[in-house]
């Protein structure tokens, strides 16, 4: 973990920087802390509004000129996530004297390294500056006190963890620790367990080797593996076997490598679904392991896994593209699956008939609508004809929270009493327009919720110069068929449901109008 403080500055770029990097979806803003007010309509604030509050603050002491602060926490690869990086960042700013500013954190995933960004001011609401007098220094200090602080008691947990597996041998009982990114090594009968350079707890060898006397090889979980094991390896190359057992089966596979040798010399099972630790020998030889792949091989391994995943009729398209990539196959909405390096042009090597395609992309439409909290039957009714699913598979599932229907009210008034164009507002905030039965209504696809306009607001915008989804308008065959191929192409849950939104209009066009948009839209592109 690595904390940098960056060079004062007069104004706050910092917050420009960021914004930019979140316009084009490489930043996401976690929070926006001390704001006053402007706290009620944080999710359509913009960078002009921070920096003017910000500036503001600062304007209190005047003789602070570079009155921007600005500091990255860095974590090795993906060790840490958002909501972890969102913690350690809290606790830093708290010691380092900026918690009661107005400070913003924005997680940033563009690098190999996660990280986030701290913007605050070094001036406090009451015009005092804050202390920054040996910061770099401090500030080392204070990330190397928030990350011991609970090592110890992770360090017990991987303990405990690793003694509830069976395994018979310390390189077996060292290697589950290793795994957890901790060091071990022995001193005076002592295994010493090693975190960010220090040694933070130890544990006597004589229990370890008092459990691995008692080891006794598992034999009906040995025999289930290698069943397991001939059923799945075959088509798959040794990467594409150990991400399949890991997302299947919680089985772990390790290859062992001598230090400048690419050959490897052998492998351990981690079956964390059994609590065992096993020579991979025990199970599948190391040479059958690395035996090539033929396309045949592929192929197979392929028709098995679709009529595997054909029987789960819950099962989207999204998941079931997932699982036949970890085999090293790739399918497109069309059904079309071809081995992984092969021209997207070229003969495939399956097809998915279109039923079962379709079928595919309706369970991902369904489970997309099944994340919305459904009150009534009128939300229900709405849902079913935005996602384009039957009602009869929504649920009411719970009254709806008032405090929620609030904060979204406040939000909106605000945006609109700002004199911002309705669409930004709602651009910015994950918010869309529905109409039914001859009402809007607002879609916040941020908290899956849906709320009937007149309950929101007594103001009543043009709602024609914004893009809002006809649900009024009946729907041919034609028009299903593109809402699925645009489904099938979305990655996003708001970019689907753009998708849909467009196909959805084009209830107000004829059928020649609405391909020439698309060509139109297409050449724009």
């Amino acid at each position: 973990m690595i904390v940098k403080i960056l060079s004062a500055a007069a104004g706050f770029n910092g917050v420009v920087y960021n914004e930019e990097k979140r316009a084009q979806g490489a930043a996401q803003l976690l929070k926006a802390e001390n704001f006053g007010f402007l706290n009620l309509a944080a999710g359509s604030l913009k960078q002009e509004d921070y920096i003017r509050y910000m500036t503001l603050v600062a304007n209190t002491n005047e003789s602070v000129l570079k009155s921007q602060f600005h500091a990255i926490i860095s974590c090795k690869g993906r060790e840490k996530g958002a909501e972890e990086l969102l913690e350690i960042a809290e606790q830093y700013l708290q010691r380092m004297g900026y918690h009661d500013n107005p400070y913003l954190i924005y997680f940033h995933s563009d690098t190999a390294h996660n990280h986030v960004h701290m913007v605050s001011t070094r001036v406090s609401k009451e015009g005092k500056k804050v202390n920054d007098k040996y910061e770099n220094v401090r500030s080392q200090k204070v990330m190397q006190e928030i990350l011991m602080q609970d090592v110890a008691y992770e360090i017990k947990a991987y303990l405990t963890k690793a003694l509830a597996y069976g395994f018979s041998s310390e390189a077996q009982f060292k290697l589950l620790l290793e795994r957890e990114g901790v060091k071990v090594t022995e001193k005076e009968g002592q295994y010493q367990f090693i975190k960010y350079g220090s040694v933070v707890h130890a544990f006597a060898k004589k229990e370890v080797a008092d459990r691995i006397a008692k080891y006794k090889a598992p034999d009906a979980r040995v025999g289930q593996l290698k069943a397991m094991f001939r059923k799945y390896k075959r088509g798959l190359t040794v990467e594409q076997f150990s991400g399949l057992l890991k997302e299947k089966f919680g089985i772990e596979l390790v290859v062992h490598q001598a230090e400048g040798k690419s050959t490897p010399y052998g492998y351990t099972i981690l079956d964390h679904a059994s609590k065992q630790v096993l020579k991979g020998s025990q199970v599948m030889k190391l040479d059958e392991l690395l035996s090539s792949v033929n396309r045949e091989d592929k192929k197979q391994a392929g028709r098995e896994l679709i009529a595997k995943l054909s029987a789960d009729r819950g099962l989207c398209y999204t998941g079931f593209k997932i699982q036949l990539e970890a085999t090293g196959l790739l399918i497109n909405r069309k059904g079309e699956i071809r081995i992984k390096g092969d021209e997207e042009g070229s003969i495939p090597v399956l097809m998915l008939d279109k039923t079962h395609v379709r079928a595919l992309l309706y369970q991902e439409r369904l489970q997309e609508a099944r994340q919305y909290v459904v009150t009534s039957d009128k939300d229900m009714r709405l849902l079913s004809r935005l996602f384009f699913v039957k009602q009869s598979d929504l649920s009411v599932a719970k009254p709806s929270d008032p405090l929620e229907k609030e904060v979204v009210a406040a939000k909106l008034h605000s945006g609109l009493a700002s004199g911002r164009p309705l669409q930004e507002i709602l651009d910015s905030c994950g918010w869309s327009i529905a109409q039914a039965d001859g009402k809007h209504f607002l879609i916040d696809h941020q908290q899956k919720r849906v709320y009937a306009w007149v309950d929101l607001t007594n103001e009543r915008p043009d709602f024609h110069a914004v893009q809002v989804v006809e649900l009024d308008k009946g729907s041919d065959r034609a028009r299903e068929e593109r809402l699925q191929d645009a489904w099938g192409q979305s990655s996003s849950t708001i970019g689907q449901l753009a998708a849909s939104m467009l196909y959805h209009m084009e209830s107000n066009l004829g059928p020649d109008q609405g391909e020439n948009r698309k060509r139109k839209n297409q050449r724009k592109r």
